[in-house]
């Protein structure tokens, strides 16, 4: 009796294959010949098994450093870092980039309202600080932009622009000179008071990504993973399948 097995790709999902060698350790290759991509059946090292990549993100995004996922996952901590420095080159990412059901299902005028801050952290040690600057949409929490900086009018200024494609009515932020200093005065609300939403965001920043808790011995080292990682964030909650601010995170 004969047994046959059809092989698919995992990615395209093609069975339009041929053999293409083996491998060092003895694993027969296989080439897609749709795609042109290159694959095994099985792996000895587990980072080039399938579905790894989504387990480095989704712990990242859950709290975990990145010995804590190599520990985990039995894969060198220099793979996690290689990951997470090409997942995301998206900075400033703005909610027009997206598909906007929520509003546009909506026949009336929208008048947005928004609040603005930034929260620090710092790369590879405390006098190298990365500010994150960010607005939401007051009433939905949704994130309108951001950007990954210094503290200087000049990282203020790149946010400042890219929420010009907005028509908002008038913009709440705490007590802070670049505020006054740029946004014209009958539409700026100062006080503590008027910034709830944004600092309880704030909050989730910090305890969901372990690189931003304070009184920790956790801290970013490279600059391009530290802003991709707070990216991976945003988008995952953010803005992804059409989740906004007003879920579980607001």
């Amino acid at each position: 009796m004969i047994h046959s097995e059809e092989i698919h790709f995992p990615y395209c999902h093609s069975n339009d294959l041929q053999k293409n060698g083996k491998s060092c350790t003895g694993e027969q290759r296989w080439c897609c010949k749709e795609c042109k991509k290159y694959f095994q059946r099985s792996y000895r090292y587990n980072a080039r098994k399938q579905g790894i990549r989504d387990k480095i993100i989704e712990m990242r995004l859950n709290s975990s450093g990145v010995r804590d996922i190599g520990q985990v996952l039995q894969i060198s901590k220099d793979t996690v870092v290689a990951v997470l420095k090409k997942t995301l080159n998206l900075n400033p990412y703005f909610i027009t980039k997206q598909e906007q059901p929520m509003f546009d299902c909506l026949d009336v005028e929208i008048v947005f309202s928004g609040e603005m801050d930034e929260f620090w952290s710092f790369v590879g040690n405390k006098g190298n600080q990365r500010w994150t600057w960010y607005a939401i949409e007051r009433k939905s929490g949704c994130i309108l932009s951001w950007h990954n900086g210094k503290r200087t009018d000049k990282d203020f200024l790149i946010l400042w622009n890219s929420l010009k494609v907005f028509d908002i009515a008038n913009y709440h932020t705490e007590d802070w000179g670049t505020y006054s200093k740029y946004i014209p005065s009958d539409k700026l609300r100062v006080g503590k008071d008027k910034t709830w939403k944004i600092e309880r965001k704030n909050l989730n920043f910090r305890t969901h990504l372990k690189r931003l808790n304070r009184k920790t011995i956790c801290f970013s080292k490279n600059e391009t993973v530290h802003d991709n990682v707070i990216g991976m964030y945003i988008e995952r909650y953010y803005y992804k399948n059409g989740t906004y601010g007003n879920n579980i995170l607001s």
